[in-house]
């Protein structure tokens, strides 16, 4: 039986020792696919915890805290820094020019790790196994996918659960979101071919670039006549590329951009019309015109049953000090969402803002985490993965 006086005490531990790994990691940062000294660390630390780990990928990390009885629950943290140039004057700030943990990632694996230590010192009172999931690339290439492909979910994994920060929220918050949470996303190139001709006698040649101007416009009416208002889609260019002269009617102009929604109709419904609309622009104009996708994240949906578990277990059970439910879902994307096709589980905001105060945003120069919401992560963690395993 667990004795809830000592574990209280191995929480406040683990708290000032994630911390601590908190100050080396942000230190320290390191872009998608070559967290080599952060896999390091944290194989290192795992190791002294007597938990099993092996590498995956080039830098990815997997623990496992196992016993033969129960279920098994995977955590996950992802690992990777952003390209951004800190601008915050605090004394472990990033030492590596021009790259910065702006999202939290630092925060994500000092939680965890938090959490496997409390864990570790408990192995024997859990009715069940833990796999610590620590990921490479949520930024860049999708390493959720590549981690999935190589194994990490194998043997059966029952549940899985991840956290993000949220500076808009409090330290001493949680956010919470049924059902969809964040949308998938799709990239594009348009590639419009004319024939080029002298500015001044445009009917010598097709002109792409009026096109693809139209074809631009164009798109957003894709969006509002398919999908319904109650509904929510996003159709971005946010690239443009054609013509070498300011005199000359280009042959070939380039758009790229991203599809972004929150169900598979209407990922594939978009798609299609897309492809349709800029075809028939295209010829309408004289033109010819080619669409590539590329396949992106899925929608991240979670389990309303696991969220009840987080939510209940929050109030009832930890120092959180309020539980926000979000109403609507968010357009940007995550990769967890991977994990979440393939097994329940639920994905939460850990509210690290501080109070009173004007918060930066995720991927901001100035983007800054009260620690206050370490120690609510671990202890949030560890008794959400006691409730899943009664």
């Amino acid at each position: 039986m667990i004795n809830f006086v000592e574990l209280n005490q191995l929480i406040k531990e683990a708290e000032k020792w994630a911390i601590s790994l908190r100050h080396d990691f942000h230190r320290w940062p390191e872009l998608g696919n070559n967290e080599f000294r952060t896999s390091k660390r944290i194989r290192r630390e795992l190791d002294q915890l007597n938990i099993k780990n092996t590498k995956m990928l080039k830098t990815g990390v997997v623990g496992l805290l196992e016993n033969q009885k129960g279920s098994t629950i995977a955590l996950r943290a992802d690992m990777d820094a952003l390209p951004i140039q800190e601008a915050v004057p605090i004394p472990f700030a990033s030492e590596r020019d021009g790259i910065m943990h702006a999202c939290g990632h630092d925060v994500h694996m000092a939680v965890l790790l938090g959490a496997a230590m409390v864990l570790s010192n408990i192995k024997d009172k859990i009715n069940g196994s833990i796999k610590f999931i620590f990921q490479p690339a949520e930024e860049t290439t999708g390493g959720a996918k590549r981690m999935i492909k190589m194994g990490c979910l194998e043997p059966k994994t029952d549940y899985i659960l991840g956290l993000h920060v949220k500076p808009d929220l409090p330290a001493g918050t949680i956010g919470i979101k049924y059902g969809k949470v964040h949308a998938s996303s799709d990239t594009f190139k348009i590639t419009i071919k004319g024939k080029t001709s002298h500015g001044a006698y445009p009917e010598m040649g097709i002109d792409s670039m009026i096109a693809a101007a139209q074809i631009i416009t164009g798109l957003q009416s894709v969006i509002s006549r398919n999908i319904s208002p109650l509904n929510s889609a996003v159709i971005t260019i946010g690239k443009i590329n054609g013509g070498s002269a300011v005199n000359l009617i280009p042959d070939t102009v380039i758009l790229e951009g991203t599809i972004r929604s929150l169900d598979y109709q209407s990922r594939e419904l978009l798609k299609s019309r897309l492809k349709e609309m800029v075809h028939w622009t295209a010829k309408a104009h004289g033109a010819k015109a080619e669409v590539r996708f590329e396949k992106g994240y899925p929608v991240l949906v979670n389990d309303n049953l696991i969220v009840d578990i987080i939510k209940n277990t929050a109030i009832c059970e930890t120092a959180v000090e309020k539980v926000v439910e979000l109403k609507d879902p968010t357009m940007g994307v995550e990769d967890f969402s991977y994990y979440l096709e393939k097994v329940p589980g639920a994905f939460f905001f850990l509210g690290s803002g501080y109070k009173g105060k004007d918060n930066e945003g995720i991927h901001s120069e100035k983007f800054e985490v009260d620690e206050k919401c370490i120690g609510i992560g671990i202890e949030l963690l560890v008794m959400a993965v006691m409730k899943l395993l009664e």
